[in-house]
C-alpha cells in the first residue's frame, strides 16, 4: 500500500483520527536536497515497515516535506533537528514521541515495537496541534530550482547611486 502524503488537514484526520490509532509521520527532506530517486528511497523504506506493522492496525502513515509548508506542527512536534524525521502521535492520548534513531527500516521498526509497548518514551502534547497548511502533491518528479534575477554587487551595495555621497564616497 502506497504512503499517503499529507497534504491537508482532512488527510491528517482521515488518517489520523480515531481510538487507539498510533499516526507515523515521516518529515522527509526537501526535493531539491534528495531528489526524486532520494525521496523515493525514503518511501520504499516506510513502506516495508508499513507491510511489518500492518497486521496490528493500530499505526498508520503519513509523509510530508519538511521545512516547508508544516513547520509550526515540526516546531510542536520537537521535529527540529533536520530530516528525514520520524514521530509517532496518538491523538486520543494527546501524547507523541520521536524517533532518535537513524531512519533506516531495522531502527524504524525498533522505535514502533518501543511506542506499542511502552518501552519507547513519549511527550504529553501542550494543547491541539497545529492545523496542517494544505500543499501541493508531490508531482514525483525532481524538484528544479526557482530562477532568481542575479544582481550586481554593486546594487546590492548601492555604489552605483550617485545622488547619496557627493562628498567624496566615504562612508
Amino acid at each position: 500500500r502506497k504512503i499517503d502524503e499529507m497534504i491537508s488537514q482532512e488527510v491528517f484526520e482521515e488518517t489520523c483520527n480515531g481510538k487507539n490509532k498510533i499516526c507515523v509521520l515521516a518529515v522527509l527532506p526537501h526535493i531539491l536536497d534528495s531528489g526524486a530517486n532520494g525521496r523515493n528511497k525514503y518511501l520504499e523504506t516506510l513502506s516495508a515497515v508499513q507491510k511489518v506493522f500492518r497486521s496490528g492496525g493500530a499505526y498508520q502513515f503519513l509523509w510530508f516535506e519538511g521545512g516547508n509548508m508544516q513547520l509550526k506542527l515540526e516546531s510542536t512536534l520537537e521535529l527540529t533537528f533536520g530530516y528525514p524525521a520520524i514521530v509517532a502521535v496518538s491523538l486520543d492520548r494527546g501524547a507523541y514521541s520521536v524517533l532518535r534513531g537513524s531512519f533506516k527500516e531495522a531502527g524504524i521498526s525498533s522505535f514502533l515495537n518501543g511506542v506499542i509497548t511502552g518501552r519507547q518514551p513519549t511527550i504529553k502534547m501542550k494543547g491541539e496541534l497545529p492545523t496542517v497548511q494544505t500543499s501541493e502533491p508531490w508531482d514525483g518528479e525532481d524538484g528544479s530550482a526557482i530562477e532568481e534575477e542575479e544582481m550586481s554587487l554593486d546594487e546590492i551595495m548601492g555604489w552605483g547611486d550617485d545622488d547619496d555621497d557627493k562628498d567624496g564616497g566615504e562612508l
